[in-house]
């Protein structure tokens, strides 16, 4: 498998930047770019664990991709009810060697008070407009968890759908030092035109 140009540029933006957005629109791989990005990344850190949080319904499109396109990944599908999730943790934790979880948004948010304490991992947060509102729980938990991570990228082809305090919301969570203003600020220095 070849990288275009554009998504080799990427991957070298993903590599040199810890806290970064991938805004590429649909069908141009931001997928694959990410996992290419990982893949160097597990070059010169072998044993260096990420978690994937999407929409439910993307879990198993994901795992999908890195079967297409690695070897020799430990790719764990956080799926399932609450004793099948704890087991996936703990293999997570228990992992050596390049290692990926993936979960769901909403399962992320039921079992925050077990992932609460990680830290040194890469976050990436797949379609990251589900945490465009810092009102939600899902904004608060990945808010948190990008906070303990070591790099923390996100991936969303609709940045700004509606308005610009949308992209505010995003940047809080991926870049949250971009920013240093409160909603009130960004807005007035942003969005009032």
């Amino acid at each position: 498998f070849a990288l275009r140009p554009y998504q080799k540029q990427m991957v070298v933006h993903l590599m040199a930047m810890n806290r970064f957005i991938v805004g590429d629109d649909t069908g141009l791989g931001k997928t694959v770019e990410t996992i290419s990005a990982l893949c160097m990344l597990w070059r010169k850190e072998p044993d260096l664990k990420a978690i994937i949080l999407t929409k439910k319904s993307s879990v198993p499109r994901w795992f999908a991709e890195f079967d297409r396109f690695t070897t020799g990944v430990n790719v764990i599908l956080c799926v399932g009810g609450p004793n099948k999730r704890s087991q996936c943790r703990e293999e997570w934790q228990n992992s050596t060697g390049p290692t990926v979880m993936i979960q769901g948004y909403s399962s992320a948010g039921n079992d925050f008070s077990e992932l609460q304490d990680w830290e040194g991992y890469v976050l990436i947060c797949d379609e990251a407009t589900a945490f465009k509102s810092p009102a939600t729980r899902t904004h608060k938990v990945c808010k948190h968890l990008s906070h303990k991570a070591s790099r923390c990228w996100g991936l969303t082809a609709t940045l700004i759908k509606n308005n610009p305090m949308e992209g505010y919301g995003i940047y809080r969570v991926v870049v949250p030092d971009l920013f240093r203003l409160t909603a009130n600020g960004f807005m007035n220095n942003y969005c009032i035109v």
